[in-house]
């Protein structure tokens, strides 16, 4: 009965033939994206040589900006050419490192996420708030202060009273101010800056990796950072393909030759990793670095040569089936008698 074929190597060499198709490094990275992640993601990559692109199968729930931030200015600088392959979760930071990409390429379930910073809460056991909280108070009440004042207004002038506007409006403004002010007195001024310099934190990080990639749409008209950062409801939504397209420059489905690739990494390119259920992160090249793939390479084409010169060997030899004659018989002569196994002299002599 066959052996089962090992999964590792299948991998591999099904990494081997894309990696030279494409010229390319490939690496699968799956699990948030936090210290120190992205310093063993730089120590993986600095012990090979590179080759000339890389391809990054990236699933990840977010994670840190500035891990994110480190680990693709890293593959900026080491690489030509940068190119992300979404096939399912990318959220937050992991939306971060594809501004960073000079192609993107989403499967089907592919999805990014917006750019809002997760924060701590204060007091809680692993919960976070977005950053755009504090931001998303301040818009409501302004725009409830203002119905509440126009209302109240309205109400007294319409009272029947012998008001002016002008008494009308500061009985208003009294009213609104009551019921807004015990609201804004619960709003810390502190947490509100730090969520503000948070928010900036991510756009600073956009900006500079989308100067490299120049993907990311940023027009007078319409600026997806901005929307990424501020302009989806929640931190969840859902950015799919059809949605990013309308934020890079350079979306494309996944490649046809990668389908192999991507049917042997299974769920670890759909599902993200995550520490809260007890899993380890999956960070690794698929493909054999430069060398090792050229000694392979070699080493393959030179016991296919030896094996084909043998087989050739074999052939002659056999040829067909008789053993061939001695230059006496060929030319019709009878042959001299060589005995004791000598080869040359006098018939019946010994040489000594």
């Amino acid at each position: 009965m066959a052996a089962a074929p090992d999964p590792k190597a299948q991998l591999t060499e099904e990494s081997n033939k894309l990696a030279n198709t494409l010229d390319a490094d490939l690496i699968v990275l799956n699990y948030e994206l936090l210290p120190p992640i992205d310093l063993l993601f730089i120590e993986m990559s600095a012990k090979r040589p590179p080759r000339r692109n890389v391809y990054l199968f990236l699933t990840t729930e977010g994670g840190s900006a500035d891990s994110a931030y480190r680990m693709m200015r890293y593959l900026q600088a080491r690489y030509t050419a940068v190119h992300v392959v979404v096939c399912g979760w990318c959220k937050s930071a992991g939306t971060l490192m594809c501004i960073g990409a000079h192609n993107l390429y989403m499967g089907p379930a592919g999805e990014l996420g917006p750019l809002d910073v997760q924060i701590v809460k204060a007091d809680e056991m692993d919960e976070q708030k977005s950053g755009l909280v504090a931001e998303a108070a301040f818009e409501k009440l302004q725009q409830e202060s203002f119905k509440f004042f126009m209302q109240f207004a309205q109400d007294i002038g319409g009272s029947g009273y012998r008001v002016t506007l002008k008494t009308a409006f500061d009985i208003a403004t009294r009213m609104t101010v009551g019921v807004i002010e015990p609201i804004f007195d619960k709003l810390d001024p502190v947490t509100i800056g730090e969520d503000f310099r948070s928010n900036r934190l991510a756009q600073a990080y956009a900006e500079r990796l989308g100067v490299h990639s120049k993907n990311l749409v940023r027009t007078r008209q319409f600026d997806a950072l901005e929307n990424l950062l501020s302009g989806y409801p929640s931190h969840g939504f859902v950015i799919d393909a059809k949605e990013a397209n309308t934020l890079f420059r350079n979306v494309h489905p996944v490649r046809p030759e990668m389908d192999k690739l991507l049917a042997l990494l299974g769920t670890d390119v759909l599902l993200p990793r995550s520490r809260r259920q007890g899993q380890g992160p999956r960070m690794e090249f698929m493909n054999d670095d430069p060398i090792t793939a050229a000694q392979s390479s070699a080493t393959t084409a030179a016991g296919s040569t030896g094996a084909d010169t043998l087989r050739s060997a074999s052939r002659s030899r056999k040829g067909s089936g008789k053993r061939p004659a001695n230059t006496a018989e060929r030319s019709g002569e009878k042959p001299a008698l060589v005995a004791n196994g000598a080869k040359e002299g006098k018939p019946g002599t010994r040489r000594t």
